[in-house]
């Protein structure tokens, strides 16, 4: 079943109360789709659908109980919180999800916090698939959010944020690949890190050495080899691009046990023997600030701040861990005149970002860089001009910085 035809049959199937197994089953397939070993189960005295994820030691299982209403809000009374119980200990599973159309108020999340219940509604669920469809979500980051109890939408948004950041790389990917080939058009004929390093594109999209080197190590690798030395630090990429699409294809081929093709239909772009002068600098306009977001906001219980506005894209981050890097920032201040990213980073290493949710590291390190850019929008800080690290220095008190993050974090 595609993708398009899951997501139909959810929108489908989520109000129909008098065939609830249709969306279990529904329910069966989308969860399969995310990478689970899927089962419908349902009938009296059982789950609807129970999941498990095969990930070595730390595999889980899921119990889901599926809700419709016609009334596009499931109450507490539709939901019999012993009997979730009571399947969770029978099928030993880790984790409890109530999926549904929507969740009523009262004191149904409350309820769910007391039986350790996670409340998806069918919209949440669908953005998952989507964007696990761009870029997969590993069966931990899913496990991250079944830990929650309670409403998710918070969770989900965190898990779309982390999954967009994680998208990135591919473009940080594509632009790598042609800044090589750019300096190597040029006199000198081969790139080094520093070189690739300094083009301006790759420092728009804040590209860190460290990811230059993993990507150049993943092209040095033999069955790839598109990348050779040729001297100490000195490279030269030796594929051209549409092969290099090809050897990715035929990878995918082998893992997804598909017969290796022998041609394989790509899409080229015209190439150029156009050598380029190493002094050429491109016209680019003076940068002013030192954060790639332009705007933000707080909706519900999460900031989400907005990034370049040519193509614009959005990230959030939970008040409660806005909460928790805004109190290191500060710490920063009052220790020193200028900060940067690393530094944060390095003060939430092994932290808990909100209670039992420890930071995550390389996949949330833009929460960091989000909570630095709103305070240069703010007017708080100042960007010092510095691009590698990107450094800040207090532009109003300090006590106004605090002032001002606790007002905040009350907005939610």
């Amino acid at each position: 079943m595609t993708l398009e035809e899951i997501i139909q049959n959810l929108k489908d199937t989520q109000n129909k109360s008098d065939a609830p197994t249709e969306y279990e089953i529904v329910l069966t397939d989308a969860f399969r789709f995310l990478g689970f070993q899927a089962k419908t189960i349902g009938g009296k005295g059982d789950t609807d659908v129970l999941l498990t994820a095969n990930i070595g030691k730390e595999s889980y299982k899921v119990e889901v109980d599926g809700k419709t209403s016609k009334n596009e809000k499931i109450s507490d009374a539709q939901i019999n919180w012993l009997s979730l119980k009571d399947h969770k200990e029978k099928n030993n599973s880790n984790f409890v999800v109530v999926a549904g159309p929507g969740f009523a108020g009262g004191n149904l999340e409350k309820r769910a916090k007391e039986y350790d219940v996670s409340l998806l509604t069918t919209d949440e669920l669908i953005k998952i698939l989507e964007a696990h469809s761009k870029y997969p979500f590993t069966l931990l980051e899913l496990k991250d959010l079944f830990a929650e109890a309670g409403y998710l939408t918070e969770q989900v948004d965190d898990l779309l944020s982390q999954n967009l950041v994680r998208r990135s790389f591919l473009e940080k990917f594509k632009t790598i690949i042609e800044e090589i080939e750019k300096l190597q058009n040029t006199r000198l004929g081969y790139f080094t890190f520093e070189s690739l390093a300094g083009r301006e594109k790759i420092q728009e999209l804040e590209i860190e050495l460290e990811d230059i080197e993993n990507i150049i190590q993943l092209l040095r690798i033999p069955f790839i080899n598109a990348i050779s030395e040729i001297d100490k630090n000195k490279f030269v990429f030796t594929l051209e691009k549409r092969d290099l699409s090809n050897t990715f294809f035929q990878i995918s081929q082998l893992i997804s046990s598909r017969p290796i093709l022998t041609t394989t239909r790509v899409i080229t772009e015209e190439s150029t023997d156009t050598k380029t002068d190493i002094e050429e600098i491109d016209e680019v306009e003076e940068r002013t600030i030192g954060t790639k977001y332009y705007k933000w906001t707080i909706r519900g219980t999460s900031l989400f701040a907005t990034a370049r506005e040519e193509n614009p894209y959005e990230h959030s981050c939970p008040v409660d861990h806005f909460k928790t890097i805004i109190s290191k920032i500060i710490k920063a201040f009052e220790n020193q005149n200028v900060i940067n990213n690393d530094i944060i980073y390095q003060a939430l290493v092994d932290q808990e970002l909100s209670p039992n949710r420890v930071f995550k590291g390389k996949a949330e390190e833009y929460k960091i860089r989000m909570i630095l850019g709103v305070l240069e929008l703010e007017g708080f800080t100042k960007w010092t001009g510095s691009l590698r690290p990107i450094e800040y220095t207090l532009d109003k008190p300090l006590k106004d910085l605090i002032k001002w993050s606790k007002e905040t974090a009350d907005k939610k």
